[in-house]
This record gives structure tokens, C-alpha cells and sequence, in this order.
């Protein structure tokens, strides 16, 4: 209850742009351009006057190509301009290009001020005619986009509508990302083809479970393949989580790769939320339970589906044993921490880029960290995992909660400077990470009330232990069950949005246009 106040706090304060605004998918084609998206909610949602504007997606695969090679020139010049200022310091002359087999060099800030001079007018004729045919309906505009209304109660009720038409697959409205933040590709897709991307999305991580699984598993026996001699004790006790540090961080990389190519994320911060989601089943096995699977991948999920009645004692025979593992796995990430704070990939690349640009300049091109395994997403799913190893394994062996206590003390620390003074600010999602940490902690709960009832199952003298453990199982399903469905948390409740508190809080400040970019004039 406690994380509402805050999630209403976030919802009361954002930016009215955002909070007046819907985003909508699978447009009937009847409805498919920006007069007649706009006068069909003006019409279904109750008043007069409320719709501000609306705007339908439109196909612009030229003027795209156009604009994007527009901005690599402007680019480019700015990068020669800057490259010119720095030999004019060092006695040299303006930047040049070509030159080599025999070709004729060219003065680069000359050749990429004529190229821009050469695509300006054609990228403004593509897009006025983009506008042309636009106004009919049907044609460049495909089957999503946005409405703004003029009022934020406007724009909540018409979130919450159902049965808007008689095909519940039409008009899915959902609450838009910043505009700053869309993945505008993700819109332009074929709509055809979605259902056969995302079926491959799904077999490729299954596919990517299986495969990854004997590559970690080999990493983590690593230490009895190579001897170092008189240091062979201190390998043995790092070299196995060393290897599965290195192979778990390259995992968010293929993750987010398959589901940037298969699946229709919309928006950068959702796609660090699907992250989120599916890494942390990954850790879920490849760390907290990789005692229990070893070397046999096919064999453990088979049980698991086949005979998930003898889990339990599969994983009481196997979890125990591996209490000091997970204690030099928790310790390890003092080192992997603290290398988090020097943020030594952000300053590399800050060095590269000074060398050419401005210190402010390069500063901004040197952000943000690479949001595959530094993004909201990976942190949340590691950090529930370094949570539920002290969890799952606490009660087994006390020393490991200890550790897994200093652990999150000492991430406090680098992270509350990172994240506030360090790091620049990300679009945000108001909460919904924290909320499904919160899951996947049921989640590992769930695995030590099972993990504590084959412990007690197989080791207690009599079955009375276990008879007391079992019951718990039902409870944390039971809470998981209670925690999804009990509270209203996404959205604010009607009578939170005409309270004085609402109307009054300050709003955040946002930036861009509910517009693809290229459309934008200037």
C-alpha cells in the first residue's frame, strides 16, 4: 500500500500530453486516418469538444530513408566542423575525404554541406506528399496511432471502455510511452507477419535455453579442466562464478536481440520490461537452481513437466550442497559492483569522443550505458535474483543471508549515487519494474517453500516437518493470487482524478510529439 501513494504520486504528476493521450492498434481501415480516428472517439466518449487531435501512423518508408540520411550528413558536417576547429589548433587544414586508389580528395565539410542542400527540398516534397495522401483514408495510413483529448478524465474513461466495436481484436487502447521513447519502426510493421515473428520469437528463447544451458554448465566447471598449480585452490573457489558472471551478462544481448527482431515492443522502456520478464527465468534456472539441473538440461525439465510431484525431492537432494557456491557467487558481485561504479565503458567512450568534440558534447554522446545488461530491465531481474539466493538457500546455510544482506547494503550505496547523480535519466514506466520484482519474488518464494518441504520430506525423522511446511506452498499461491488481482495500481481510480491533489500537482515536462519524426516539419 505504501508503493501506491508513490504510483499515485507518479500517476498525478505526469505530463499532460502524456496523460491525455491513448494509444490505439488495430484501427479498423474505415477509421483509418487522422479526421476520422478523431471524429469517432469525439463521438462514443460523453461531452462535446473533447477530442484535441488524433494521428494515425503512416507508411514512410521513403521519406524515412530520406530523413535518415539527412541526419547522417548533419551529423557528419557537425563532426567535420568539429574536426576542423582541432586541426586549426594543431596547424592543420579543413578536414578531407577520399583520396585513396587513385581518387580525388574532397573537402568533407563542403561535400556534406551539398548533400544536405540536395536532400532538404526532397525530403520536405516526400513528406508534403506523405500529408496529401494522408487525408484519404485508407492508403499511407496503417492500423495504429494516437488520440489526445483535451481533457485527462476524457482520455481515462475512454482507456477503460469495452466493446467498442463488435470485434474485440479492433481499437486495443492502451496508455501511451513518451513520445521521446517510441520505437516508431515497431509501428510501420507488417501487421500480416506479426503472428509468425512472434511464434519465432518464443521458439528462438527456447531454443537459446537449451543451447546456453551446457555453455554455462561447461564455464561452470571450468576449474577441474585447467590447474594452476599453486593457486589451484584459489581458482577453484572463483573461477566457476567468474564463469557464470561472464556467460550470464551476455544473455540480455541475445534476449533483447530476439525480441527487438521478433516481437512489436513500441517503446524502449516496455522492451527493457519484456527483458525483465524472460531474464529472469533465465536466472531463475542458470543461477539459483543450476545445482539442481547440472549437466542434464532435457532430463530436469522433463521431470518438471512430467512429474513435478517428485520436484521437491529433487531439489532437496541437490540445493543444499550448494550453499558455498552461492556465497562465493554473492561475494563475487562486490568486484562486479564496484566495477559498476567506476562506469568505465561510459568514460572510454567519453575519452574517444573528446578527442574531437566538446566536453559537453562528448559527454552526451558517451550516454547512456549499454542498456542490454546496465538497463532497468537486467538490473531488476539480477537484483531479485541476488535476493532469492539468500532466500532459498538462508535457512539452509544462515551465513549465506549475511552475505546476501552486505551484498544489497553495498549496492545501495553505488547505486543510489549512480542512479541520481552518475547515470542520465531514462524514461520510466512509474513503478511497474518494482511491481514485478514484487511477482518474481512470489516466485522464489514459491521455490523455497517447495525447496524446505523435500529438505524436511527427506531428512526429518518423521514426517511431521513436512506435514507443517507443506501448507505454506498454498499460502504464498495464494498471496501471489491476492497480490495480482487485490489492488488497482495502474491506472488512477476515477475519484483520484478529480481530486485537488491531482489538479494541483506539477507536472513533468516532457519531450517530443505523438508523431513520427520524420513527419515533423523542421
Amino acid at each position: 500500500r505504501k508503493f501506491l501513494v508513490h504510483r499515485y504520486a507518479w500517476l498525478r504528476k505526469m505530463a499532460e500530453k502524456r496523460a491525455n493521450t491513448i494509444m490505439v492498434d488495430h484501427i479498423p481501415e474505415h477509421l483509418r486516418s487522422d479526421a476520422k480516428l478523431a471524429e469517432f472517439f469525439e463521438k462514443i466518449i460523453p461531452g462535446d469538444n473533447n477530442v484535441k487531435s488524433a494521428y494515425v501512423t503512416k507508411d514512410t518508408t521513403h521519406l524515412l530513408h530520406l530523413s535518415t540520411q539527412l541526419k547522417k550528413d548533419e551529423a557528419a558536417l557537425h563532426q567535420a566542423k568539429a574536426q576542423w576547429v582541432k586541426n586549426e589548433e594543431e596547424g592543420k587544414g579543413r578536414p578531407t575525404m577520399g583520396g585513396s586508389c587513385g581518387g580525388r580528395e574532397v573537402d568533407c565539410i563542403d561535400h556534406y554541406t551539398k548533400e544536405i542542400q540536395d536532400l532538404q527540398p526532397k525530403v520536405a516534397e516526400e513528406r508534403e506528399k506523405v500529408q496529401k495522401e494522408a487525408e484519404q483514408v485508407g492508403g499511407v495510413n496503417l492500423n495504429n496511432g494516437f488520440v489526445t483529448f483535451n481533457d485527462r478524465m476524457s482520455a481515462e474513461v475512454a482507456l477503460r471502455l469495452t466493446g467498442i466495436t463488435a470485434d474485440k481484436s479492433e481499437l486495443i487502447l492502451e496508455p501511451p510511452p513518451e513520445p521521446s521513447d517510441i520505437q516508431w519502426a515497431d509501428f510501420t510493421q507488417d501487421q500480416t507477419a506479426r503472428q509468425g515473428r512472434e511464434i519465432l520469437g518464443y521458439a528462438l528463447t527456447v531454443g537459446l535455453y537449451f543451447a546456453y544451458m551446457p555453455i554455462v554448465v561447461a564455464v561452470t566447471n571450468l576449474a577441474d579442466v585447467i590447474d594452476l598449480g599453486a593457486l589451484d585452490t584459489v581458482w577453484d573457489s572463483v573461477a566457476p562464478t567468474l564463469g557464470l558472471q561472464i556467460m550470464i551478462a551476455m544473455l540480455p544481448t541475445f534476449l533483447i536481440t530476439i525480441y527487438k527482431f521478433c516481437f512489436t515492443l513500441k517503446a524502449a522502456a516496455w522492451a527493457q520490461h519484456k527483458l525483465q520478464a524472460w531474464y529472469f527465468w533465465f536466472q531463475l534456472f542458470f543461477v539459483c537452481l543450476i545445482a539442481a539441473i547440472g549437466t542434464n538440461v532435457i532430463g530436469f525439465t522433463q521431470v518438471m513437466f512430467t512429474d513435478p510431484f517428485s520436484l521437491p525431492g529433487v531439489l532437496a537432494d541437490t540445493l543444499p550442497s550448494a550453499t558455498h557456491y552461492y556465497m562465493n557467487y554473492l561475494v563475487m558481485q562486490w568486484l562486479t559492483q564496484a566495477m559498476v561504479l567506476t562506469r568505465y565503458i561510459p568514460l572510454s567512450k567519453f575519452k574517444l569522443f573528446s578527442q574531437i568534440f566538446s566536453e559537453e558534447e562528448a559527454k552526451e554522446l558517451a550516454e547512456p550505458e549499454d542498456q542490454d545488461y546496465y538497463g532497468l530491465g537486467s538490473r531488476s531481474a539480477q537484483f531479485v535474483t541476488f535476493a532469492l539466493i539468500g532466500i532459498i538457500y538462508g535457512t539452509m546455510s544462515p551465513p549465506v543471508t549475511v552475505i546476501s544482506c552486505i551484498t544489497f547494503a553495498f549496492m545501495r550505496l553505488i547505486y543510489g549515487y549512480l542512479v541520481v547523480f552518475a547515470e542520465t535519466k531514462k524514461p520510466d514506466l512509474g513503478g511497474v519494474f518494482w511491481v514485478t520484482m514484487l511477482y518474481h519474488t512470489f516466485i522464489g518464494l514459491l521455490v523455497y517453500t517447495v525447496v524446505m518441504t523435500g529438505v524436511f520430506y527427506r531428512r526429518g525423522n518423521d514426517a511431521g516437518p513436512m506435514l507443517i511446511s507443506l501448507p505454506s506452498i498454498f499460502y504464498v499461491l495464494w498471496s501471489m493470487r491476492r497480490f495480482e488481482s487485490q489492488f488497482s495500481w495502474e491506472t488512477l481510480p476515477f475519484q483520484e482524478l478529480t481530486d485537488e491533489a491531482t489538479l494541483k500537482a506539477t507536472k513533468r515536462e516532457i519531450k517530443g510529439e505523438y508523431m513520427q519524426p520524420e513527419m515533423i516539419k523542421g
